[in-house]
């Protein structure tokens, strides 16, 4: 077993905090989420989560670790937005035993995915919306079994999570395409790490563009148990995001 599984799975309940408190380790965190040009939560500000988007090198993720990351409970969730969720329960489950993942991360991620939908299609299908090309079936896809695609996710959140030394914000990030100036996909925005005209600039040429808001979203928002594509929307972050560009819009 991997220090990082062994270190998750034996810290997963105190990882389960509720909502009402500030992760002491984020800058410009707030007890209450809240939307627009000062977007915050209790994970942190957007912007301190974008650090770097708007510099010449790129997005520079600060460091929070995966274990300390401020979420309700995985039964509150149920019982609130994350309903249609619960019915992966087992799936999520077992996904996170065998990677060391917190099954409510896994919820909390599939319902900013998909909204917790297994049929959602897609480049990237499934109830993860997990590339075909990071599929552990051995198939060319894996969007079924849902147990395939929760798994591949996991894998893909935790290979992140090793290559960065278990920071969160770096490896969810990941997970939606972003990337810093080390990073291998730098190659296709000059050398730099994600900036706020990469995904409906450069970024064009390399698949759907990645949503700005989606460190806020996730974490300051369906992590606290937000419904972020509903009645909470106005707690969205300061980018225009719909998944397309349009215009001059920011996504």
């Amino acid at each position: 077993m991997s220090s990082y599984k062994s270190i998750l799975l034996t810290t997963l309940a105190a990882a389960a905090l509720t909502s009402a408190q500030t992760n002491p380790d984020a800058q410009g965190a707030c007890s209450t989420t809240t939307g627009g040009s000062n977007a915050c939560g209790p994970n942190g500000s957007e912007e301190w989560l974008n650090t770097g988007l708007k510099d010449a090198n790129g997005w520079n993720p600060p460091f929070l670790d995966i274990n300390s990351l401020t979420h309700i409970d995985l039964e509150t969730y149920y019982q609130g937005v994350g309903k249609s969720c619960e019915q992966y329960d087992a799936a999520f489950r077992a996904s996170g035993t065998k990677y060391g993942i917190d099954p409510a991360i896994l919820a909390f991620i599939a319902m900013q995915e998909s909204s917790c939908n297994a049929d959602a299609g897609g480049s990237t299908p499934g109830l993860m919306q997990c590339d075909p090309g990071n599929c552990q079936n051995g198939q060319s896809s894996c969007q079924y079994p849902v147990q395939d695609n929760t798994d591949c996710g996991a894998n893909v959140l935790k290979q992140a999570l090793d290559a960065t030394g278990g920071n969160a914000v770096h490896a969810l990030g990941s997970y939606n395409g972003w990337f810093t100036a080390d990073d291998w996909a730098s190659s296709q925005n000059d050398g730099k790490g994600l900036t706020e005209d990469y995904p409906c600039g450069k970024g064009r040429n390399y698949g759907d563009p990645q949503n700005l808001n989606y460190l806020h979203e996730t974490l300051n928002g369906w992590f606290q148990g937000k419904d972020m594509y509903g009645d909470d929307a106005d707690l969205d972050g300061s980018y225009t995001c719909t998944g397309s560009c349009s215009g001059n819009d920011l996504c």
